[in-house]
């Protein structure tokens, strides 16, 4: 089963292919703002460098939110052409859930970050350590003065929003640790791999039915 997974819900957009859980190919996406512009040549290349075209694609799978307004409806209206075009299922991921299975396996709870603009973070709470992130709650959007005042011991915190927020953080409690982040990162292979998982659980949707998780009215 061949997968495309896009993610411009997040500052560092990627597209990837995947093969089952194996990624063939990935690339990263020039900033946010000129996602309408790098988008399709960027998928363009992509195809280009696994050899696989768009006909032979089985699914497709798109980073859903919270994150960037502008990036989020890009990728979902991409998402919905493509599928609509290739006649293939349409999986959403939420952004937060695929940022947590980057830590499969952590032994504490996983609190995942994305900058939500206005001095807020949209943030997630995930028990990874059985290989697969489970919401420890619904996704919350959050002033980063009262964030501060929900961390719980033991927790990893992580994702980009930490930029945003890292000197508030600091001193942190006891029992609460930032990840290391790798720098060049790409969060599509993740979304890919979670929506196989998804899909295989018949947890699809049609085109017109796709909807990105905001958090906050968008304007």
């Amino acid at each position: 089963m061949l997968l495309l997974a896009l993610d411009t819900a997040t500052d560092s957009g990627s597209l990837a292919l995947l093969k089952g859980e194996q990624v063939l190919g990935e690339v990263a996406l020039p900033g946010a703002g000129s996602y309408l512009v790098h988008l399709l040549p960027s998928l363009d290349r992509l195809l280009r460098e696994t050899g696989i075209t768009l006909k032979e694609v089985s699914a497709l799978c798109v980073s859903q939110g919270p994150g960037n307004f502008t990036g989020l409806r890009l990728g979902l209206a991409t998402a919905q052409g493509l599928s609509l075009a290739l006649g293939c299922p349409l999986v959403p991921v939420p952004t937060l859930e695929a940022l947590a299975a980057r830590h499969a396996g952590h032994p504490v709870p996983v609190a995942v970050l994305v900058d939500a603009k206005r001095r807020e973070v949209y943030v997630g709470h995930y028990d990874c350590s059985h290989g697969r992130p489970m919401p420890l709650g619904p996704p919350e959007r959050l002033p980063v003065s009262e964030l501060v005042r929900r961390l719980v011991p033991p927790l990893l915190l992580s994702g980009p929003g930490l930029k945003c927020c890292r000197e508030l953080l600091e001193p942190l409690p006891p029992g609460i640790e930032l990840a290391l982040e790798e720098p060049g990162w790409l969060l599509a292979p993740w979304v890919g791999r979670l929506g196989r998982e998804r899909l295989l659980k018949g947890l699809k949707v049609k085109p017109q039915e796709l909807t990105p998780l905001y958090l906050r009215p968008a304007i």
